[in-house]
């Protein structure tokens, strides 16, 4: 029975696919397998995600709060102090459910859908064949082909969900929950005709009090710049600028330091200060002289030294020979800057052609006291180096007076290098030298009756003073016929004891007939450098300079060098400095620098 069963089922399939009917039931099976593949649905759905979600189109204005807010950014590029009108507004909002829309794609499950088609397929078979069913009635045949496409709709119903639902991004408010309160805060326009006041106080003075400015929109801003003296800070204030503004019932308080104003400037007020690339006191770092007046856009403050803006590139001036300003930032566009360039020893006029005076002479010494690198309190000797050294050409050139005669000492810090140096003259005086020339120059400070030559490191803390007194009683305690001194001392500090130079060298002059000393200015007086912004730059001092100008025009006797130096040192010192020099001679005043 096996074997014609099977036989049977042969048949049938043979009849079946070479039937029309087979070959339109194979068409569509074909076409049904490929919708597997193809086929696929969607379906939306609408998910709670929020539950007290807020609505921004529902609210209602509950409460308006006003405040002035002013800005913290006040640079000196842009000194502008302002503030902000703003307001601070309560809102009452509506809270709803909020739900979001979700699409979910579907594909057909496989193992129905064949099922499904293969159900279909006997029954149509069944309804188009005579193998199943002998000649079956239109109604079975209706009835079949009808069962068939039922199955096969419903196989592809059965589907299966194809990744994860996907937002689309549209949401809906649905009913009211509640409601909850939100403060903004915006900027809002003036609310009335009055216009704000400020205030400006540094420390207890009151720099502007209740200026009124208008409103631009919802701002108020003042120059700060503008409306301030600069003049009246001081190098290092001692306060911050506090200013105050007032609106109807509103007010606001702001400090700013000086610095966030204006900018710090150095101006010279020494007659002569070198421009350094370094901050130490050394004839090679020297990049320029500056004159009085010069201004210079200031760095920072380091000990005795100020870094400062010269060009693009930074440098160091003295702390001793400037004071700081306070400008705007603009200011340093437009500084005055007086240079005055170094130039090479012997380009003077007089420190050419330097006449020759006398023969060599042996039995003449000199010592020469020069002090100009000052790192202390006081300000470098401008162009002491350059006096020592204008004064030891003549010395050798004009006087005939050999080198290994000519003791020299320079920026000394206490007695006992003075001694030294003494001391070494007084060897070459013992030695048959019967005449003494001696040359000083730095700072001279008058304490207690006495006149002192100030050490190159002297300030308050280190008082180093050495005593000129005893350099003349220890040159008078020598065997010496002659003895004529030249002090060129700049006082710059005096304790107002009414010094008279008779008392310096009264040892000198009572124990050596034949000895006289000249010094470039009374005692309340200073002794200037020969220089201006506006007029010639001899680069000595004053009376150095008409010292040696004197001995250029072959003058030698004390006499006509006084007389000289009376009657040019006073004229140029007030032409310069509107101020008085006058030099004193002390001794006799007949005596000769050269046999």
């Amino acid at each position: 029975m096996g074997l014609n069963y099977t036989k049977w089922i042969k048949n049938t399939a043979r009849t079946f696919n070479k039937s029309p009917i087979g070959s339109r039931v194979k068409s569509v099976l074909f076409l049904i397998t490929a919708a597997i593949f193809f086929v696929s649905c969607s379906s939306t759905s609408w998910v709670v995600i929020e539950e007290d979600a807020m609505d921004i189109s529902d609210y209602e204005l509950i409460d308006s709060e006003f405040f002035l807010d002013p800005n913290d950014v006040i640079t000196p590029q842009a000194p502008i102090f302002d503030a902000d009108l703003m307001a601070i507004n309560t809102y009452e909002y509506a809270q709803r459910i909020k739900t979001e829309r979700y699409i979910q794609r579907y594909r057909p499950r496989v193992g129905y859908v064949m099922l499904g088609l293969a159900g279909a397929g006997l029954s149509y078979y069944a309804a188009f064949s005579d193998q199943l069913l002998q000649q079956p009635s239109d109604l079975q045949r209706y009835s079949l082909i009808g069962a068939g496409t039922l199955l096969s709709g419903l196989s592809f119903l059965n589907m299966k969900p194809v990744d994860e639902p996907t937002k689309t991004g549209e949401t809906r408010l649905l009913r009211k929950t509640g409601t909850t309160m939100v403060a903004d805060t915006i900027e809002t326009l003036p609310y009335t005709d009055e216009l704000p006041k400020v205030t400006i106080a540094y420390g207890d003075s009151l720099l502007i009090q209740n200026k009124t400015y208008a409103f631009n929109d919802n701002n108020i801003s003042v120059n700060l710049a503008d409306e301030l003296d600069a003049d009246l800070f001081g190098e290092e204030p001692e306060h911050e600028i506090r200013i105050t503004v007032e609106y109807d019932t509103l007010k606001t308080v702001t400090t700013t330091p000086v610095s966030s104003v204006f900018e710090q400037f150095v101006v010279v007020n020494s007659e002569i200060t070198p421009l350094r690339n370094a901050a130490e006191v050394n004839t090679d770092n020297v990049l320029t002289d500056l004159a009085e007046g010069s201004q210079l856009k200031m760095v920072e403050r380091e000990g005795d030294w100020f870094k400062v803006m010269y060009g693009i590139s930074e440098t160091w001036i003295s702390a001793n020979d400037v004071y700081t300003i306070w400008r705007p930032s603009e200011f340093s566009s437009d500084l005055t800057v007086v240079t005055i360039p170094n130039i090479p020893f012997g380009s003077i006029d007089v420190e050419r052609d330097i006449p020759e005076l006398g023969d060599l002479s042996t039995n003449t010494a000199a010592l020469i006291i020069s002090n100009d690198q000052y790192s202390g309190s006081l300000s470098e000797r401008t162009y002491g180096d350059r006096d020592s050294e204008l004064m030891e050409e003549y010395f050798k050139q004009g006087f005939g007076i050999r080198s290994n005669n000519i003791i020299k000492s320079s920026n000394i810090d206490s007695a006992e290098q003075l001694n030294s140096a003494a001391n070494r003259l007084t060897n070459l005086v013992d030695t048959n030298r019967n005449k003494v020339l001696v040359y000083i120059n730095g700072y001279g400070i008058i304490q207690d009756g006495k006149l002192y030559l100030a050490g190159v490191n002297h300030s308050e803390e280190n008082n180093v003073l050495i005593n000129l007194t005893s350099l003349f009683d220890q040159i008078s305690g020598s065997e010496v016929e002659q003895v004529i001194g030249i002090v060129d001392l700049d006082i710059v500090e005096s304790d107002k004891s009414n010094l008279r130079y008779q008392s310096v060298v009264s040892g000198l002059v009572n124990t050596i007939s034949r000895s006289a000393v000249i010094f470039s200015s009374q005692t309340d007086q200073r002794s200037g450098i020969f220089t201006s912004s506006t007029g010639e730059k001899n680069r000595h001092s004053i009376f150095t300079y008409y010292l040696a100008e004197a001995l250029k025009q072959r003058k030698t006797g004390l006499d006509q060098i006084f007389d000289h130096l009376q009657r040019n040192v006073p004229f140029r010192s007030r032409s310069i400095y509107d101020r008085p020099q006058d030099p004193v001679l002390i001794g006799k005043n007949d005596l000769q620098l050269v046999d």
